[in-house]
């Protein structure tokens, strides 16, 4: 008798912990991107902005620079570029919004992914 009464009170027991709602799943993590800012020879360049919410900025000269953004949420961006050679200079401004992002300012050239 006193096994039964054992048995009994387990099973209601583990009835009551069945029953207890379960947690919402975790949302997905924010995404990653990253800036690059490429610079033919001769050239110097700088992009400064924001894709997906994140603050940007990367400066190359003779050459390539990049940066990894975290914690992105969407795809809007906004960028200015200031760029110069020996005998030129720019200034050129982007927005959009995309996945992934290719612009050029005279020889310098803007990309994320």
């Amino acid at each position: 008798m006193r096994i039964a009464r054992f048995l009994a009170s387990a099973i209601g027991a583990a009835a009551v912990v069945t029953i207890l709602p379960q947690a919402p799943p975790l949302a997905a993590p924010p995404g990653t991107q990253t800036v690059v800012v490429q610079c033919r020879q001769g050239w110097r360049g700088d992009a400064g902005g924001q894709y997906g919410g994140v603050a940007f900025q990367v400066s190359c000269q003779n050459g390539r620079a990049q940066q990894r953004l975290s914690g992105i949420v969407g795809s809007a961006y906004s960028v200015r570029m200031g760029v110069e050679s020996d005998a030129v200079a720019g200034d050129c401004f982007f927005s959009g919004d995309a996945s992934t992002v290719s612009e050029s300012c005279l020889d310098v050239r803007l990309s994320i992914r």
